[in-house]
């Protein structure tokens, strides 16, 4: 069929087009709003511009289209084949892409708000741009995660999404927008987040081993239980945070700002804390063994119980700190 002929018999009041086989086509700015192409073979199809709002393309074959531009806003793209499409600043706004496989496709500068993204595999696609605010991402059985594995991500706005149990392993989240996001028991390791903003996150129970979160804002975030082992978190800004049972062994949090933290239990061992801020933190049983806390700030903190042993205290002010043995320094 020809893109002319699919364009009349749309035109004529037909909608229905299930399995059409259509390879190719040019369907550039063509107006298609509602149109079912469930199963449809459309690979390499020009659908620059076009109108596909609220269209049914489930299952459909989109492998290297080019969608640049096209509104898809509220269309049913589950489960379709989306593998190196171009997506450069399209509308997917409300968008259903669960199961879908976007590997390697192009999403630059696309609006993804409030789309459901739940078991979708975007493993190294490029979003960076990307508006992604109230997306759904949630994972939804153990074995069952979206997959955004190495993707390109810098600068996306993910404010509110819901990424819980997401795969992100080594993607580039920097400058990205996070901020309250739901990122529990999210896997971060070895991910790039510097200067990003993740004021008011939930990372409970989040895999950051490895992360670069320098610069980063993580005030008032939730951190209960993350693993952070050898994470870059140099000038990172966590003021008022809740990171109880944290693991921080061998991280780099040289001018970090710790102030006012909630810390018990915390694993800090062998962790760099050079000039790092945790004036008025709580640090009950924390475990700083052999922590360099050269010049850092321990005003008026809480270090009862805390585990000291040959830490590199030089220069350290614990002015008005409860000290382990739960007298106050003078």
């Amino acid at each position: 069929m020809e893109a002319q002929e699919l364009i009349q018999r749309y035109q004529a009041g037909e909608t229905l087009f299930t399995g059409i086989k259509l390879p190719g086509i040019d369907l550039g700015g063509a107006d298609l709003i509602g149109i079912i192409l469930t199963e449809a073979d459309l690979r390499g199809a020009n659908l620059l511009f076009a109108y596909l709002n609220r269209a049914n393309l489930c299952q459909a074959n989109l492998v290297g289209a080019n969608l640049s531009g096209a509104s898809l806003n509220q269309s049913d793209l589950s489960g379709a084949d989306l593998r190196n499409a171009n997506f450069h600043g399209a509308l997917l706004q409300g968008g259903i892409l669960r199961d879908s496989d976007v590997t390697l496709a192009t999403l630059q500068d696309a609006n993804l708000i409030g789309a459901d993204l739940r078991g979708a595999d975007l493993s190294g696609a490029t979003l960076t741009g990307a508006c992604l605010r109230g997306a759904n991402m949630r994972q939804e059985k153990k074995s069952y995660y979206t997959n955004l594995q190495a993707a390109i991500l810098a600068r996306a706005d993910l404010q509110g999404a819901n990424m819980k149990g997401v795969d992100l392993s080594r993607a580039d989240l920097s400058g990205a927008n996070l901020r309250e996001a739901n990122l529990r028991d999210a896997d971060l390791r070895k991910t790039d987040l510097t200067n990003a903003n993740l004021r008011g996150a939930l990372l409970t129970d989040a895999n950051l081993s490895g992360a670069r979160l320098n610069g980063a804002n993580l005030v008032n975030a939730n951190l209960m239980r993350a693993q952070l082992p050898q994470a870059e978190m140099i000038s990172a800004n966590c003021q008022g945070a809740i990171m109880t049972h944290i693991n921080l062994s061998r991280a780099n949090l040289s001018g970090a700002n710790l102030s006012l933290t909630r810390m018990n239990s915390a694993d800090m061992s062998r962790a760099n804390l050079t000039g790092a801020n945790f004036k008025e933190a709580e640090l009950i049983e924390a475990f700083l063994a052999r922590a360099n806390l050269m010049n850092a700030n321990f005003i008026n903190a809480n270090l009862v119980r805390a585990d000291l042993m040959s830490a590199n205290m030089a220069g350290a002010n614990f002015q008005g700190a409860m000290m382990p043995d739960g007298q106050v320094s003078r």
